[in-house]
């Protein structure tokens, strides 16, 4: 915990003493309370055992806001309480800060930090780029990521970034990555923007062999009608393995169709990149393609349903090649302001092309109470 209080301090150094009395304080506490059905909670291919939990989670989110800035911090812990499994209670663990800064009228400054420790899988499923979940065990994961973008003119813009990623899984495996990134983004007119980008990022195991990555990429935003917009990215990646000294060069990028309609919007999204691979300690290519749909029904009640299909391979070797599909739906409704309720039921199909037994499916239906109150202060 030491660690989020030096970066509250070095936060809050941002925001001059003298103005104080300019700020806007606003404290939030929230009630989560869910019911959750789940039929195969260990992830195994056929000798499935099922349970219903219970979890509950408070929360409490400052924010502290002016002109010029924003911080925000949060911390939410989560109780798991297993109907016929004692031994899987737990204690979930999440925390957030965001900060933005406007330092001038061109230059602005982003930090943000989060850190999740659980066991439970939509905790860690949250988490992008984590690679296929295999098994059921407490992770720990943390990243930390800043960027400093300059308007060099009213159409023209340059972003230089860094991030720190860790993720652990006590007594078996660790990865660390550290990445950088640069680029420049061009208006060209109120419809198309074009961009340019290079991202360099080293991945530490512990018990592997470490690797090095850089992305190159071209990239443009075209909003083709005011309600349809089209983001198409692309270029090459280069990963090199650093105890054999292979290398390997691929694709990187996608695109991303978005749609409003006057209630509810839609997206579509195809992306292929290369990630750390928790689990299996060494680089992973990923290929997902995506699509989701939200619409509201009534003034209090909203349904959504998505639906995706992931590719995982092994860069150089084939310890892993893995096909997973997942569904999700669910409906929302705002009793009060303050109070909501939202069933939800999830499916998730991991096909293990390397391993017969290695593959499962999982279906999970989640009832939940939410209850939250804000306040300035």
């Amino acid at each position: 915990m030491k660690r989020y209080i030096v970066l509250m301090i070095f936060l809050l150094l941002f925001f001059p003493v003298k103005a104080v009395m300019a700020y806007e304080y606003t404290l939030g506490v929230s009630l989560s309370l869910s019911e959750e059905y789940n039929d195969n909670i260990f992830l195994e291919h056929s000798d499935r055992k099922s349970d219903f939990i219970t979890y509950l989670s408070p929360g409490l989110d400052f924010s502290l806001k002016s002109i010029n800035s924003e911080l925000r911090l949060g911390y939410s812990p989560a109780f798991s309480y297993y109907s016929s499994h004692n031994e899987l209670n737990s204690t979930a663990h999440r925390f957030t800060a965001n900060g933005i800064f406007k330092l001038s009228e061109r230059l602005s400054f982003t930090l943000t930090d989060t850190f999740v420790k659980s066991s439970e899988l939509r905790d860690i499923r949250t988490v992008p780029d984590i690679g296929p979940i295999t098994e059921r065990i407490e992770r720990t994961l943390h990243t930390i990521g800043g960027s400093i973008s300059h308007s060099l003119r009213d159409n023209l813009s340059c972003t230089l970034g860094a991030s720190y990623s860790d993720a652990k899984e006590p007594g078996f495996s660790e990865v660390k990555s550290y990445s950088g990134n640069m680029g420049l983004n061009y208006r060209r007119s109120e419809r198309t923007t074009l961009s340019a980008n290079a991202r360099y990022v080293k991945y530490d195991y512990n018990l592997a062999s470490d690797a090095t990555g850089q992305d190159y990429t071209l990239g443009v935003t075209y909003r083709i009608t005011p309600t349809l917009t089209v983001r198409a990215t692309g270029g090459a990646t280069n990963t090199k393995i650093e105890d054999t000294g292979g290398s390997d060069t691929g694709f990187v990028g996608g695109v991303d169709f978005t749609k409003t309609f006057e209630k509810g919007e839609a997206a579509l999204s195809y992306r292929q990149s290369v990630i750390a691979g928790v689990e299996n300690a060494e680089p992973l290519r990923t290929q997902t393609a995506s699509l989701s749909l939200r619409r509201p029904i009534t003034n209090k009640i909203a349904a959504a349903v998505s639906a995706s299909y992931s590719k995982f391979e092994s860069v150089k070797r084939t310890n892993v090649d893995t096909d997973e599909i997942s569904f999700g739906a669910d409906l929302t409704y705002n009793l009060r302001p303050w109070a909501g309720l939202a069933l939800s039921y999830s499916y998730v199909n991991s096909d293990d092309k390397l391993i017969d037994r290695g593959g499962y499916y999982n279906h999970i239906i989640l009832l939940t109470l939410r209850l939250s109150y804000s306040r300035r202060l």
